[in-house]
């Protein structure tokens, strides 16, 4: 059995799995049912961000391959459980910080789950690295705003000339065409 978990507030980035201990079949009916997944967790969450799947599906790859590659989990981060995570055998469920919608809980697992680790996947960092010295990054440093110039007297004389010869022409191909 798996003591009691405690989920912070507004938590990103975590993943939780979990060794399931129960048959094929449980673990198989487990991994679509929405109800029984809360059950299981002790806490109401979001099934679509828990995953519940056979080890053998990841031959090649293994689970802490799949963390790393799969998950961006720090090598550093996986390296106290390696050993336990690849000889892990039969069935597993990772929970996501998301199935908890941002939250406090606490879990309570069933004796079925078994908690093998907790990960943290590495965040956006938005701090600069290098300070932008350049006179346009500064603020307020845009020119101003420029007038669109009207056009001139020249140009919109030059427009409606062109406006009456296309009229005179349709004009005079009416003629011709009713003529005709």
């Amino acid at each position: 059995m798996t003591p009691k978990i405690d989920i912070p507030a507004h938590e990103h980035g975590a993943i939780r799995v979990f060794s399931l201990s129960m048959s094929d079949d449980a673990a198989r009916a487990l991994k679509d049912d929405a109800a029984q997944l809360v059950e299981m967790l002790g806490v109401p969450v979001d099934a679509d961000h828990i995953e519940v799947f056979a080890l053998s599906d990841l031959d090649g790859v293994g689970l802490a391959g799949y963390l790393a590659d799969g998950h961006a989990v720090p090598d550093a981060e996986l390296a106290p459980d390696r050993i336990k995570l690849d000889k892990l055998g039969g069935w597993v469920m990772i929970v996501y910080s998301r199935a908890f919608s941002g939250a406090a809980t606490t879990l309570a697992p069933a004796p079925a789950l078994t908690l093998i680790g907790a990960y943290g996947t590495p965040g956006t960092n938005w701090q600069a690295t290098e300070t932008i010295t350049s006179e346009a990054a500064k603020p307020y440093s845009a020119p101003p705003e420029t007038v669109k110039k009207h056009p001139s007297d020249a140009a919109m004389s030059g427009r409606i000339a062109m406006i009456v010869l296309i009229g005179l022409a349709l004009f005079t191909w009416l003629f011709i065409w009713i003529a005709g």
